[in-house]
């Protein structure tokens, strides 16, 4: 049987995590260490379409998002037979602004199609003095469905618009705190196209940064739409004025390029959420010391829809 074409397909956004709980090699990436095939496999159930990736590190001080050492991490990375995507090891610092952080993942395109099952393979090496704790690469994209196999609503025929953003608020996370099957539900009075988003702020009390905050989105049935915790660091922009992205530990805030720390993280393809209908999410803090319970907030952007 002929597959159906990429666009008559029912697409779901999915992020795939690659990092120390897929791979312990990645817990602590040793300097002048290279380690060789690190293995990501695909779902079964369907195809999944690489449009863009970040990678992340855990932050060295309270004081700021300190990535320093992903400065000198070089890597190469396969499509689903082995094929290499560039001749030789590059460095990630030389790929992307800010290692694809803040909601402005590397693109991709064309997208590379990796078969239901299949292995995305991916080789590094630390070149800086220091060693690279918690390592993770994200592998941002789609999933492909036949029409119909996975819940999927969208626009009714004919429909008005109206921009909209639901504040997400958080009480009390404690630091080493995982919440899960939290709700979130939209308002009775018009279904929600979910497009983007903007994360936790950047400084909370005592000017420390809470960034080891992450989220895994789920739909009311609960599969997820990545295979592990994502920072909002990573899926989100910050919300905060100025805008500028954190570096280093005292921090130096430099000014965005792209997209920016201000500008909302873009979610592809869109989420249609009917009326009254419910989104699930687990919720996790790990920090390795002990940390006061914090209050914060993520804001869901998109559009309000009527049926006319």
């Amino acid at each position: 049987m002929t597959p159906a074409p990429v666009n008559e397909l029912q697409q779901r956004p999915q992020i795939y995590v690659l990092g120390p709980n897929q791979d312990a090699r990645l817990s602590s990436v040793a300097a002048g260490a290279e380690i060789a095939e690190l293995l990501l496999t695909v779902d079964t159930d369907a195809p999944f379409m690489l449009t863009g990736r970040s990678l992340r590190c855990t932050r060295s001080t309270d004081s700021g998002l300190n990535q320093a050492p992903l400065q000198f991490l070089q890597s190469r990375w396969t499509g689903p037979h082995r094929d290499y995507r560039h001749q030789s090891y590059l460095l990630e610092s030389l790929q992307m602004a800010y290692f694809g952080q803040i909601g402005n993942p590397k693109p991709i395109a064309p997208g590379v199609l990796y078969p239901p099952g299949s292995t995305l393979m991916v080789d590094i090496r630390n070149r800086g003095s220091s060693a690279i704790p918690n390592l993770t690469f994200f592998w941002v994209g789609f999933k492909m469905f036949p029409p119909g196999a996975v819940p999927a609503y969208t626009y009714p025929e004919i429909a008005s618009t109206q921009t909209f953003s639901y504040p997400v608020f958080v009480s009390q996370l404690a630091y080493n705190e995982i919440r899960r099957d939290q709700i979130f539900t939209v308002k009775p009075d018009a279904d929600f196209v979910w497009r983007a988003g903007q994360g936790i702020p950047t400084v909370v009390s005592g000017g420390r940064v809470l960034s080891e905050v992450s989220v895994i989105f789920k739909d009311h049935e609960k599969n997820p739409y990545m295979s592990d915790f994502v920072p909002f660091d990573i899926l989100f922009g910050v919300g905060g004025f100025p805008s500028a992205f954190p570096l280093g530990p005292t921090p130096v805030f430099v000014p965005p390029f792209g997209t920016g720390p201000a500008s909302p993280g873009i979610l592809y393809p869109e989420i249609y959420l009917p009326k009254n209908h419910q989104l699930l999410y687990d919720l996790k803090r790990a920090e390795t010391v002990s940390r006061p319970a914090e209050d914060f907030q993520f804001n869901l952007i998109g559009a309000k829809v009527w049926a006319k």
